[in-house]
Formats: structure tokens, sequence, C-alpha cells
């Protein structure tokens, strides 16, 4: 599966390759079809921890959600297609880390508060 959708003849990945990489790898291994020199291989493409936390985590994410799904799926063929597309890319973001904290923890999505800032309201001492 992964080799079919992947190929292994690659010299450098960038950071959203290598988590697509990694996600299918976890999600290989957890229908079966474990890889474990293509993963050792895509983490060593990155010399920093924070993006070989990145693939670690994203390689993890794909293994448990492969497991999950093979509880309810009995063909392997079907668990990888239900996580991985045609073009190898997960179905859903396999890392929600992928972005810095700062970014993915902001609020502009959601919709303003009502009432005063809390820096505003009353202390509690003085509410009765």
């Amino acid at each position: 599966m992964y080799d079919r959708t992947f190929g292994t003849e690659w010299d450098e990945l960038s950071r959203e390759e290598a988590v697509h990489r990694a996600f299918a790898l976890g999600v290989a291994e957890g229908v079966g079809n474990r890889r474990p020199a293509e993963i050792e291989r895509v983490m060593e493409a990155f010399p920093n921890a924070y993006d070989q936390s990145l693939v670690e985590l994203a390689y993890d994410e794909g293994r448990a959600k492969a497991l999950n799904a093979a509880d309810e799926a009995d063909d392997p063929e079907e668990v990888w297609n239900a996580l991985v597309d045609g073009a190898g890319a997960p179905r859903e973001p396999p890392v929600r880390a992928a972005l810095p904290g700062a970014i993915t923890d902001l609020t502009l999505t959601q919709r303003p508060r009502e009432g005063p800032p809390s820096s505003l309201d009353f202390p509690s001492m003085l509410r009765k």
C-alpha cells in the first residue's frame, strides 16, 4: 500500500511530505505492513528535534487511527483507503501540532465573547 502510493525513491522531503509519509507509514503498520527502515529514513531527513517530533507524532497518529479503524473493517485495503487518499495525503489533518501553538490556538475563527472583557468585570469579592 505504502510503496504503491509513495514509492521509496526519494532524496529530499519537505516537512509536509514527511508528515504525510509518516502518517501513511503509521497506517500501514496499523494494518500489519510494518516498514521500520522507511520511517527511520524519513526521520533522518530532518536534523532538528522539532521536525523529527512532528514526523513521530504523525506516525503515531496514523498508527492509532488505523488500529481504531481496523476494529470496524476487516480488509487492510479498506482501512488504508479510509485514512489515506490516492495521492498519499491523509484524509484528516495528521498532526494538529504541525503549526506552532501560537497559530493553532488563535481564536480568530471563534465568535467574540458577549459582555465586557473579564479585566473590566467586578472582582468576585465585590459581587453579592
